[in-house]
């Protein structure tokens, strides 16, 4: 079993008289750094993902987080849903989770690419 009163004894105690021990305080900068460094990049790609989701709209293609791609047919923002279409010959529809969207794709070229 673990002595937790005698490691903290040792994280703050004074450094034998000489002056004040600033492993404490060092260490919460740290973590407190290390938070943010954490949370600030997914709170940024979180409103990015929000943003491309809001600006959805009908006959956009998208990838899917599974690799499908397709033009949107619908998008039910109260669902969470959203219809793509994957074949215009067959007119295959496939109905996802609106986190499935993965990103916005531009209209193809002649050569087959994309043009965003």
């Amino acid at each position: 079993m673990v002595n937790l009163a005698g490691y903290s004894y040792l994280l703050f105690a004074e450094g034998g008289g000489e002056g004040t021990n600033y492993f404490p305080m060092l260490l919460i900068f740290v973590a407190v750094a290390f938070f943010f460094m954490m949370t600030l990049p997914q709170k940024r790609e979180r409103k990015r993902w929000n943003d491309m989701v809001e600006a959805l709209k009908k006959n956009d293609r998208v990838l899917m987080s599974c690799g499908i791609i397709g033009k949107v047919h619908s998008v039910q923002k109260e669902k969470n849903e959203i219809v793509i279409k994957i074949d215009d010959d067959s007119n295959t529809k496939m109905t996802f989770s609106l986190m499935a969207v993965s990103r916005i794709l531009g209209e193809p070229t002649k050569e087959g690419g994309s043009e965003k």
